[in-house]
């Protein structure tokens, strides 16, 4: 896993696997949280806006934020085949 953090917007991201994301599927009700996932539904990393929306996800689970390799049937935030 490659951990990259962008000093101007705060956002920080896992990067769990290379490749071409497909969509993002929003993994928090109350913060920016993000799951990239390729085509086939493998999960590529994980995105946080900023440390706060990280640490709010985590709260709403119970302190556990888990994510799966492969992510199935979950809905998009975006999808790359609308830009």
């Amino acid at each position: 896993m490659k951990i990259e953090y962008d000093k101007e917007s705060g956002a920080l991201y896992f990067r769990m696997h290379e490749g071409k994301p497909d969509h993002a599927e929003d993994l928090s009700e109350k913060a920016d949280v993000y799951a990239h996932v390729d085509p086939e539904g493998n999960v590529l990393g994980l995105e946080a806006l900023s440390l706060e929306d990280l640490m709010q996800a985590l709260q709403e689970r119970e302190g556990k934020l888990e994510v799966p390799e492969r992510r199935t049937g979950a809905k998009g935030v975006y999808d790359s085949n609308l830009s």
